[in-house]
């Protein structure tokens, strides 16, 4: 053929052939190869047989003789070995040396249409694919490149030479690998050959979702594989970049806010309307003696050892979207054995269905609550001390006043009957003199001793009260002894509080049995404990004269004396008030029984010691 007609023959748009008379192939054109798959792996597809079925030289015949305006339906073969329905024209061509030739000019398959126009649409298919910024490709059952797009070879930047109709995905991954497309992975490792088959493994789990790896720099790929009619395998490959740094944005994000909620001090719960744990943060975990990894996915009731405590706090019912919030205070005991507050606040979640989840917070304000209860006791002995001292002015303007006056008095009778010269009766002024600055000096000595008891104790410890009393009862000898008594004393636990201070209490108690005793009688006088429902009681009882119910309210109070003749009865009116300031140091009371007769019957009780009101170790619920 000349230069135009070869150029002419290889640009039509249809597929045309030339065979010999068995059917075999001479030559074909561009748009020939592309219908029979001749432009694979470079090969030369001459002598191969065209027409599929037997007798294909009698046709050939039979059809050109029939003239080259008519067309006839031929099967033909495929390069893959498959066959296809197609119109053709069928021309004789002049002998030549080789013997009968004939042209077959593909006219259109057998579904309908014109071949070239099918073979335009092609091209514009191609065209479309290659507007695609997504990776598009082809592959057939052997995993050759069948046909891509622009983008998909694009994207193997420095390999993109490796990018051509029939070669293998094997082949295009060896070299993506060798142009440093995957990072990280070198040519020839064993980490390469991984990258290899795990290419190949995703390219064949076809309708699996796809893959995302990490291709060139700084870019992402997600890849699927779809299986198509035919058997061809069509592959995708999308940009996912910017999902990916928008991923791991959030990831860091997620990564701050957990390291944020690690490195709180407060305890961090939540958990779902199932009371099923979604997050614990390692403060709570440890707390409760767990790791973050096992509580989740823990029914909630089921690490409390008290759920009655906290119960308001996992009650979702009781959330609404008006008050989504509720706290508690719990008090609690801690791993040292202390005590400590724990304020919890829990925040609900709401969905369409009503309360999806609870973010529970817990703080220890322990030291806020000591800080508390130390400002609460600081005002308390601030009062106490105001009253204290409005009882020391009251006795200075009063108490103190009398034997001031005396001393004035008699001091002036003195000066009187010197002046005079009469001296008769300056022994007997004298001895009121001597009198009245005793009963003061008696005065000052007790109310220094009610002013030096403290309301607190530094540092509490636990004190046998027989103990107490027996060291009491060895500084009351000599008082037990004078009154001729008995002081009859029974086994006493031992509570918490200042042995010092509870030593003078009972001296205190004992001495006033057997001071204020009947005249002509013995006295006895009964030391024992009883436990009631508010702790410890300590009674002092004696048959002595006893204490008229009408003056309990004042017995207790500084000077108060029911008992004014001092010959009897001596004594400052100090020492009930000092008993009663000694045991509200130690947090108790004491009162008087005024159903008790003959004599006197005093009850100091000591309260229990302070127990959890929370579980063991504090957790929510």
């Amino acid at each position: 053929m000349d230069g135009f007609a070869a150029t002419l023959y290889q640009n039509l748009p249809f597929p045309v052939v030339l065979v010999d008379a068995e059917a075999r192939l001479l030559s074909h054109n561009d748009a020939a190869a592309r219908t029979f798959g001749w432009n694979r792996d470079d090969r030369d597809p001459a002598g191969t047989a065209v027409l599929a079925g037997e007798g294909a030289a009698a046709r050939l015949a039979r059809q050109a003789a029939g003239g080259r305006e008519n067309t006839h339906a031929l099967c033909f073969r495929h390069d893959n070995g498959t066959t296809f329905d197609a119109t053709a024209h069928v021309i004789a061509l002049p002998d030549a040396a080789g013997g009968p030739a004939y042209a077959i000019l593909l006219r259109s398959l057998l579904s309908g249409g014109s071949h070239g126009e099918q073979i335009l649409l092609g091209q514009r298919i191609a065209a479309a694919l290659d507007t695609m910024t997504e990776g598009f490709a082809i592959f057939d059952e052997a995993e050759r490149l069948v046909m891509f797009n622009r983008s998909y070879k694009e994207r193997c930047g420095p390999a993109r030479d490796a990018v051509r109709v029939g070669v293998t995905l094997e082949s295009i991954t060896r070299a993506n690998i060798r142009a440093g497309m995957f990072p990280g992975i070198r040519e020839g490792t064993p980490e390469a050959e991984a990258m290899v088959q795990a290419r190949l493994e995703s390219h064949r789990r076809t309708g699996s979702g796809g893959t995302v790896f990490e291709f060139g720099k700084d870019r992402w790929i997600r890849g699927e594989s779809h299986v198509a009619e035919t058997g061809d395998i069509v592959a995708l490959r999308v940009d996912v970049s910017e999902l990916k740094r928008a991923e791991a944005a959030l990831e860091k994000k997620q990564r701050e806010y957990l390291s944020l909620l690690q490195i709180l001090p407060d305890m961090i719960l939540r958990f779902d309307r199932d009371l099923t744990i979604r997050f614990a943060n390692d403060k709570y975990a440890h707390f409760v003696g767990s790791t973050t990894d096992e509580l989740i996915g823990r029914y909630l009731p089921d690490i409390a050892c008290a759920p009655e405590t906290t119960a308001a706090l996992m009650d979702v019912e009781n959330y609404t979207r008006a008050a989504p919030v509720k706290t508690v205070e719990i008090c609690i005991e801690g791993h040292d054995g202390q005590m400590m507050w724990m304020l919890w606040t829990a925040v609900a979640i709401f969905d369409g269905e009503g309360v999806c989840e609870v973010v529970c917070v817990g703080r220890d304000i322990t030291e806020a609550k000591r800080q508390q209860h130390q400002v609460e006791a600081q005002t308390k002995e601030l009062r106490r001390k105001n009253e204290a001292l409005d009882q020391f002015t009251a006795t200075v303007s009063h108490d103190l006043k009398a034997p001031l006056r005396h001393l004035s008095m008699f001091a002036e009778m003195i000066s009187e009957d010197l002046h005079r010269g009469d001296i008769a009766e300056l022994p007997h002024y004298a001895d009121h003199v001597r009198k009245s600055a005793a009963r003061m000096r008696r005065i000052i000595d007790s109310l220094l001793e009610f002013s030096q008891i403290a309301y607190r104790i530094a540092a509490p410890k636990p004190v046998s009260l027989s103990d107490v009393v027996r060291d009491a009862l060895a500084l009351l000898e000599s008082h037990v002894r004078e009154a001729d008594g008995r002081v009859e004393v029974a086994p006493m636990p031992e509570v918490m509080g200042d042995p010092e201070l509870l030593k003078r209490l009972a001296q205190n108690l004992i001495g006033n049995a057997l001071k204020y005793r009947r005249p002509d009688d013995p006295p006895v006088v009964r030391v024992y404990c009883r436990e009631s429902a508010d702790g410890t009681q300590f009674i002092v009882e004696d048959d002595g004269i006893g204490i008229d119910p009408q003056h309990v309210g004042r017995i207790f109070e500084v000077f108060q004396r029911l008992h004014r003749d001092e010959t009897v009865y001596q004594g400052t009116g100090v020492g009930l008030a000092l008993a009663r300031r000694i045991v509200e140091s130690h947090n108790g009371v004491i009162t008087l029984d005024t159903q008790y007769g003959p004599g006197a019957r005093f009850i100091v009780t000591f309260p229990k010691p302070v127990k959890s009101k929370g579980n063991d170790r504090g957790r929510l619920g």
